[in-house]
């Protein structure tokens, strides 16, 4: 019994390995850094709270969700304020989680090392 369940468990945790989708590491900052949204060709923008950060992509909690496929600017603002990037967003997915929405995407230009590091400091 105990082998079958081992057995079952180890092909769940293969499979997991080989669907990873991510190129890069994804980090959570210790402060969270805000940013602002804003979709292209749309006056409105909100403010939004990233969840992690990589080179190539972030997530971010928001009040509204959009599509995918939805291009987005954002501007990323540090904790400490002395930092900002300002980028193009694609968005690859958007789940609610209780009243608000994780917005997860695809950065147009990945960020350099230097770029990522002031949001997680």
């Amino acid at each position: 019994m105990k082998s079958s369940l081992r057995k079952q468990l180890s092909v769940f945790v293969q499979r997991r390995l080989q669907n990873e989708r991510r190129g890069n590491k994804r980090v959570v900052p210790v402060h969270r850094p805000h940013c602002l949204i804003q979709q292209s060709g749309d006056d409105e923008r909100i403010t939004a709270l990233v969840h992690n950060i990589s080179s190539t992509g972030v997530a971010v909690q928001a009040e509204r969700d959009y599509e995918p496929d939805t291009l987005l600017h954002v501007l990323l603002v540090n904790a400490a304020h002395t930092f900002s990037r300002s980028m193009d967003l694609n968005v690859v997915r958007c789940i609610r989680t209780g009243d608000r929405y994780l917005i997860a995407g695809l950065f147009t230009q990945p960020l350099l090392h230097e770029e990522v590091a002031p949001f997680l400091l």
